[in-house]
C-alpha cells in the first residue's frame, strides 16, 4: 500500500467508514459515484477544520455548514491548495445540480464530457485531473491529461480526489499531534508549577 492510499484508509477508519471504501467508489454508477464521493468530502473538510481548529467537538456544528463555506475555511486555513478547492467547489457544484432533481439519476460521465467543447474540456481536465501527469505512457501509448481525463473522467476524477483525501488526513494527523503537544506541555508546565508552589 503507497502512502496516499495508506492516508486515505486511515481516513476511512476515522471517520467509521468501512474498509475500501473510496476504493469500491469505482464500482459505483455515475450518479452515486459523485453523490458519495462529495459526501465523503463533506465528513473530511469538517474533521480538518475541527482538528485544525483544535476542537473535535464542534464537528458536529460543522457538518451544517455549506459545503462551498467549509472549502473556503480549509482553503483559508491553507489545508488545501486554491486548485484543490476548486475541485472540490465544482464537484459540490454537480453534486448540488444532481440531487436536486431526481431524473438526473441516470447521470452518466460519457454523456456529460461528450457536450463539452475543445475549451471546456481542457478547463474539465485542469480541475477534475489535476492528480494525472501532464503527459505519461500506459504500455507504449502516449496520453495527455486532457484527453485521459476527458475519456476516463472518473478514473481520472478518483485519482485527484484520493490524492486531496490524503492531504486532509495529513492535515488532520498533524493538527492532531500538534494538540497533543500542546497538551503535554501544558501539563509539564502545570507540573512545574505545582512544584515551585510546593517548595
Amino acid at each position: 500500500m503507497d502512502e496516499i492510499s495508506r492516508e486515505v484508509s486511515n481516513l476511512e477508519s476515522l471517520l467509521r467508514l468501512p474498509s475500501g471504501f473510496y476504493n469500491s467508489l469505482m464500482a459505483e454508477d455515475d450518479w452515486s459515484f459523485v453523490i458519495k464521493l462529495s459526501a465523503l468530502f463533506e465528513a473530511a473538510s469538517g474533521q480538518a477544520l475541527a482538528a485544525k481548529l483544535q476542537h473535535s467537538e464542534i464537528e458536529s456544528e460543522l457538518s451544517y455548514l455549506e459545503q462551498v463555506k467549509k472549502i473556503n475555511l480549509i482553503l483559508k486555513l491553507n489545508i488545501i491548495t486554491k486548485e484543490q478547492s476548486k475541485f472540490l467547489i465544482d464537484l459540490a457544484s454537480l453534486r448540488n445540480t444532481l440531487v436536486h432533481n431526481i431524473s438526473n439519476v441516470t447521470f452518466s460521465w460519457e454523456t456529460y464530457t461528450s457536450k463539452l467543447d475543445k475549451n471546456q474540456k481542457k478547463s474539465f481536465a485542469k480541475v477534475f485531473g489535476q492528480g494525472v501527469h501532464e503527459k505519461f505512457e500506459i504500455n507504449d501509448v502516449s496520453l495527455n491529461r486532457t484527453d485521459f481525463t476527458v475519456e476516463n473522467p472518473k478514473m481520472a476524477i478518483w485519482v485527484t480526489a484520493q490524492e486531496i483525501l490524503a492531504c486532509l488526513h495529513a492535515d488532520i494527523e498533524n493538527s492532531s499531534n500538534i494538540r497533543k503537544i500542546n497538551e503535554i506541555g501544558q501539563k509539564l508546565v502545570q507540573n512545574i508549577t505545582n512544584q515551585l508552589s510546593a517548595d
